[in-house]
């Protein structure tokens, strides 16, 4: 077990935590940091080019915010590959590899947080999400652990605001009580998540968290 998961057990055995809610990618989802260099390599572009041309790209923040599509993100990024330097036939063939890179779920997380959820805790997962995470997590088998019509999936597309602004954390909390069915304080919810700054606003906002540093994968 990760340092970053015993914490959050901890966190969970010594305070009245009702709730835990886990990021997605970094901690539950994992993708090949390869990927990108790899992009580069099709796009015939300077290393980085193609993680700043998708991941970097400013409409991303409008995509998890509910305001833009995926589809749109995925136009932005091929235009922007294009600008630095790729040739468009290149760019296409670059977003297509990219969307069909394969990710895979850390079973140590959800190992862990099944067990939660086994021992009474709402568990729920907030991602700074597009309209396309229900489709890719029913890819990756994931259905079952959301619940029915995806009830523990916290995706801020369809909250409308994104970590880490306080308003995506007091959405996220009120939709929590709203599907245990309670008020819950704000520091009876354990938060786990790779990001820094995002720790540090739901700790802000009144969340118990844990900074998760993901195990070096086996060689």
């Amino acid at each position: 077990m990760s340092t970053s998961l015993q914490q959050l057990r901890e966190l969970v055995r010594d305070h009245d935590i009702r709730a835990v809610v886990s990021d997605l990618d970094g901690v539950l989802r994992i993708f090949d940091g390869s990927l990108w260099s790899e992009l580069d390599g099709i796009t015939g572009t300077p290393a980085g080019t193609a993680y700043q041309a998708v991941l970097g790209h400013p409409f991303l923040d409008e995509v998890v915010r509910g305001r833009g599509t995926h589809r749109r993100w995925r136009e932005h990024a091929a235009s922007a590959l294009v600008a630095a330097g790729s040739s468009p036939q290149a760019a296409d063939a670059a977003i297509a590899a990219w969307l069909a890179s394969p990710a895979r779920i850390d079973q140590g997380v959800l190992t862990q947080l099944e067990s939660l959820r086994a021992a009474g805790l709402g568990v729920f997962v907030l991602t700074n999400g597009t309209d396309r995470v229900p489709e890719e997590l029913e890819e990756l088998g994931m259905t079952p652990f959301l619940g029915p019509d995806r009830r523990f999936l916290l995706n801020t597309a369809d909250l409308g605001a994104a970590k880490p602004d306080q308003e995506a954390y007091a959405r996220a909390h009120a939709r929590i009580e709203q599907e245990l069915g309670t008020s819950l304080r704000p520091d009876q919810v354990a938060f786990l998540d790779d990001s820094s700054r995002h720790v540090g606003e739901a700790v802000r906002f009144g969340w118990r968290a844990v900074l998760h540093h993901a195990p070096s994968a086996p060689a």
